[in-house]
């Protein structure tokens, strides 16, 4: 969680009118003097107004006095008017306090400038200081004397009435908006579903939205908190708000204490549990008595909307089992309910408790990771709460609750390892430790039961931010070995399974995998989708493992709206990272970094830098794409420095592949093809042969360019082996436009040309302008200049589409050598430079090597000298150290 920094004032939130009264008030009273009396129930905001009141007095000119009214000096006459006098003495009764209170008010004053007085909490100010303040503000003094005072209800015996003006403002709770403004404010990260809880607990109290916001955001909410029927308030405000139930008798607390147990509002219902803990029948009564409940048409409601979670959390654990218990007969319509009422009542074991809790978690419900665990304490055998607490861990890891699942598996290691085969299945299922401080990893892959429903979590491919999707993928050392994925076509209709099964072998369930998206597919088209987000974010993994990006993009943006509703949000971010994938293969730079943004923001609330360091792949790609040289190699440093340790392949893959990408942008194609050998190469340090696919355009592109065609022939023959079977519109596409550069197969222009024509190929908009790219040069050296410039033109404009400046500039530069003319410079013009020269100055003078400008430029190094030299002559330089500044006249 983030915690707040900003020490300056924010302005009040949801009391516009309000302020615009007191500000009246402050422009009338600068004149003449007056008073306004502001009141609201505890918590409502009073003090906040006030102060805001306060710095708006001082910018328009008052002078300002504090005054606070004590609770323990409400019954002192005259205890009050000692705040305004310099040694603190009781003034005597009558004239004499009027006179010492006018006395006072015009030692504070400076002539020429209104004074404003502001008493909060008026109620507590005593009668004899306050009608001697009342009588000095409203009698004639060196200087108009402004009053501004706020007071609230004290429903307790014995509480003094106010005796002062009426209430010219009465401060209500905040509407619905501006409740959700101050929690987004104090409680931003907050996930929706405990966000909705806040806002329906507090009931737009202003001071009650805050506290329980700040105790969240404080700390990982427990799962006593979170099963409770109210949320505590915060020390503060529940010491201020149990002050309400000073002197309340026993029964009538047990009375009030049902009542905020319970989920219903009827007082028959409420009377029925009231007898069975012996309460008297008269409890309801004595409590509408004392102000803090009212009776209406047979309910009953609190007159202070936090008191509920006062009530609670005032009282002891026993006297709340035996309300709990109290409420868990027959008048509870709901199962669930009735379960956890039992469950909460429980001292000791219970296995028929647990069972029946167990078996009535609500789908989707925000507290499940509490509900199982729960069921796990009341467990008797091992098995049990072994088998429970798994399914705890699953819960916390969904709702990407990275403290509550490290405390869930510090519980699961702390088992016995000999129990009984149904306990060591369920500890062999937890995510493993974490040796460097970071967050469990995912729960590894489970099987679809054969006989009863999905699992609710896919926690292979939707559990945990991917890293080591593929096979291959080299395990930390001590982790527990890969076990086979067994092949059976119950699994085709799970689609956790199924990811597992394409990661694991694309090639062998493209086909089924192809089938399960088809089906999904059609269900956005029905509004029916996702009928289950948790279980079809797996569907967004599958579709990332078999190339197709569009819809992983269609599927996941659906999925993961339903998933942060939810507040799962650690399968959400996982879903992130696919799609920023997605959006890396769609060309979509808005999209990657959007994504890249989003997933960071959540990685560092749920403090995991193995998520943070995959979203950052999505920004080196993307600025490799620009060319921005700058920092990229640093960047993508500490993305291998954690990457590699910790062997996350598809990590350090994707990092490498940003790095050769850069390399070949800026014609280095010998440092590109060192980056990308990695990822196929079996001695690389990144190898991954999902990307090793992705990046199959780049390393046969730097092959070329750096004459290692030979080097690269026998890998394309095996990826175009395994796409017969895996049928990837993206490889297709990369197999063609690779087989064209290498000259084999149908000849490069049938190749360009089926490559192009690759159904699905044109939503590939990066790749899809470097095929054109690659074409265009082509055509053009063999001069069909005419059909050059038109797949130049394509290519600049996709490149320009997706912002990936560097190409831009190579395209425009094969325009140029194509004929299409460019406006020169006029130092160009003088110079007498032809287009090549003038660009090959440029480029001289930006500071590419020989080498790098004919790559830019499709030259080679020796046309690159020979044009350079005739520029110098023109220019009469002899370095290209002195081309910018001849360039620049």
């Amino acid at each position: 969680m983030i915690a707040d920094v900003d020490p300056s004032p924010a302005p009040v939130i949801g009391r516009a009118a309000e302020l615009r009264a007191v500000g009246g008030f402050l422009d009338r009273a600068r004149v003449s003097g007056g008073v306004m009396s502001v009141h609201g129930e505890l918590g409502s905001g009073k003090s906040a107004l006030l102060e805001e009141a306060r710095r708006g007095a001082e910018t328009a000119g008052y002078s300002v006095v504090r005054l606070q009214g004590r609770r323990t000096e409400a019954a002192l006459p005259g205890a009050g008017l000692t705040q305004l006098l310099p040694v603190p003495v009781l003034p005597a009764r009558g004239p004499s306090a009027a006179g010492t209170a006018a006395e006072a008010l015009d030692r504070h004053a400076f002539p020429g400038r209104p004074l404003l007085v502001t008493l909060d909490d008026a109620q507590w100010f005593d009668g004899l200081s306050l009608d001697a303040l009342l009588g000095a503000c409203r009698g004639a003094g060196r200087v108009p004397v402004a009053l501004l005072l706020s007071s609230r209800p004290v429903p307790h015996r014995g509480a003094r009435h106010l005796s002062g003006p009426a209430p010219d403002l009465l401060l209500g709770p905040l509407a619905v908006a501006d409740a959700e403004r101050l929690l987004r404010r104090h409680g931003r990260d907050l996930p929706p579903p405990l966000a909705e809880r806040v806002l329906r607990e507090t009931g737009g109290n202003p001071a009650g939205v805050v506290s329980v916001a700040r105790l969240l955001r404080s700390s990982p909410p427990s799962a006593e908190v979170l099963l409770a029927p109210r949320l505590p308030l915060g020390d503060v405000l529940h010491a201020r708000v149990s002050r309400l139930l000073e002197g309340v008798p026993g029964p009538v607390r047990d009375f009030l204490l049902l009542a905020a147990v319970a989920r219903t509002d009827r007082l028959d219902l409420l009377r029925e549990a009231a007898g069975t803990m012996g309460t008297a029948d008269g409890a309801p009564e004595a409590a509408e008595a004392r102000g803090l409940l009212t009776q209406t048409s047979g309910r009953v409601r609190f007159v202070h909307p936090l008191l509920r979670s006062a009530v609670y959390w005032d009282a002891s654990s026993a006297r709340r089992r035996r309300a709990h218990l109290a409420l868990a007969g027959p008048a509870e319509p709901s199962a669930y309910q009735r379960a956890l009422h039992r469950a909460l009542a429980c001292a000791l074991p219970d296995e028929a408790t647990a069972r029946e809790l167990e078996d009535g978690v609500p789908r989707g419900l925000p507290e499940a990771g509490a509900v199982h665990e729960l069921a796990a304490d009341l467990s008797p055998r091992p098995a049990d709460r072994a088998r429970r607490l798994v399914a705890a861990a699953w819960a916390a890891q969904v709702r990407d609750r990275t403290e509550e699942l490290r405390r869930l598996m510090s519980r699961l290691t702390a088992l016995s390892s000999d129990q009984d085969p149904a306990t060591a299945a369920a500890l062999a299922a937890r995510p493993a430790h974490r040796d460097d401080g970071g967050p469990a990893r995912a729960l590894d892959p489970l099987p679809c039961h054969a006989g009863g429903p999905v699992p609710a979590w896919p926690p292979s491919a939707a559990g945990a931010v991917p890293d080591s999707g593929a096979p291959t993928a080299t395990r930390s050392p001590g982790a527990r070995p890969e076990a086979p994925v067994p092949d059976t076509p119950r699994r085709a209709e799970c689609p956790s399974s199924m990811s597992a099964l394409c990661w694991a072998d694309r090639a062998a369930h493209a086909d089924r995998g192809r089938a399960l998206l088809a089906t999904a597919g059609a269900a956005p088209r029905r509004g029916r989708f996702p009928l289950d987000p948790a279980r079809d974010a797996a569907l967004v993994s599958v579709a990332t493992a078999l190339d197709d990006p569009r819809a992983a993009a269609r599927l996941g943006g659906a999925v993961l709206e339903s998933l942060t509703g939810l507040g799962y949000f650690g399968t959400a971010r996982t879903v992130l990272a696919y799609l920023q994938i997605a959006h890396v293969h769609l060309g979509d730079r808005a999209g990657v970094l959007r994504d890249a943004d989003t997933g960071e923001r959540w990685s560092r609330a749920a403090g995991d830098p193995r998520a943070a360091a995959v979203f950052r792949c999505g920004v080196a790609q993307v600025r490799a794409w620009e060319g921005t040289e700058e920092g990229h190699r640093a960047f993508t440093d500490r993305v291998l420095a954690y990457a590699l340790p910790r062997r996350l392949p598809l990590v350090a893959a994707r990092a490498r592949w940003a790095r050769g990408l850069m390399a070949l942008s800026h014609g280095r194609p010998e440092d590109a093809y060192e980056e990308l050998r990695m990822l196929s190469d079996p001695d690389g340090d990144a190898r991954h042969p999902v990307v090793a696919a992705w990046a199959l355009g780049d390393l046969v592109a730097a092959a070329v360019a750096s004459g290692r065609e030979g080097d690269v022939r026998e890998h394309v023959r095996r990826m175009a082996g395994t796409n017969r079977l895996l049928r990837s519109a993206p490889l297709d596409h990369l197999l063609a436009r690779s087989l064209a550069l290498l000259g084999d197969g149908d000849g490069p222009e049938e190749l360009f040309t089926r490559a192009l024509a690759v159904p699905g190929a044109e939503a590939l908009r990066y790749e899809q302008a470097r095929t054109r790219l690659a074409f265009g040069e082509w055509l053009r050296r063999r001069r069909r200049v005419l059909e050059a410039r038109d797949q130049l033109r394509r290519a600049r404009d996709a490149f320009a589409s997706v912002g990936a400046d560097v190409w831009v500039r190579r395209a425009d530069s094969e325009l140029l050598a194509a004929g299409q003319a460019s406006h020169p410079s006029r130092a160009e013009a003088e110079l007498g430079l032809t287009p090549r020269e003038a660009e090959v100055a440029r480029l001289a003078a930006e500071g590419l090597s020989n080498q790098g400008i004919g790559w830019r430029l499709g030259l080679t190094h020796r046309t690159v000298a020979s044009h350079l030299s005739r520029v110098f002559a023109k220019a009469g330089v002899t370095s290209r150290k002195q081309l910018p500044a001849v360039l620049r006249r």
